[in-house]
């Protein structure tokens, strides 16, 4: 079993930021979307986007196997529960997860 996910970290002008797990590869124009209408995303757009720097890592957790799959927003509870539980070692450090891309865009509006 191959897992992609991305860290997408929102980072505001005076260094406060926010860091999220997304399955899949989002590109710019998902994020966006995402920012608009995701109820995940509603603590950010009350606080204000613009000037916003947005960092997105993909990665691809190579362990696991067919039957160890679970349903998309429990796998990433259970990394954010690692990245808690282990403060010494982040999820996307392991071994076996693989980092594939970096970029980042800020939000202009």
């Amino acid at each position: 079993m191959s897992l992609l996910f991305s860290e997408v970290t929102f980072r505001r002008k005076n260094g406060a930021s926010v860091t999220l797990y997304e399955s899949g590869h989002p590109d710019e124009y998902d994020l966006r979307e995402l920012l608009k209408y995701e109820n995940r995303y509603a603590s950010l757009r009350t606080a204000g986007l613009t000037g916003m720097t947005v960092e997105v890592q993909h990665y691809r957790f190579l362990g696991g196997s067919a039957r160890d799959w679970l349903a998309e927003q429990e796998h990433i509870a259970l990394m954010e529960a690692y990245d808690e539980a282990v403060s010494h070692e982040p999820f996307t450090q392991r071994d076996d997860v693989e980092h594939l891309e970096y970029y980042e865009f800020e939000i202009v509006e």
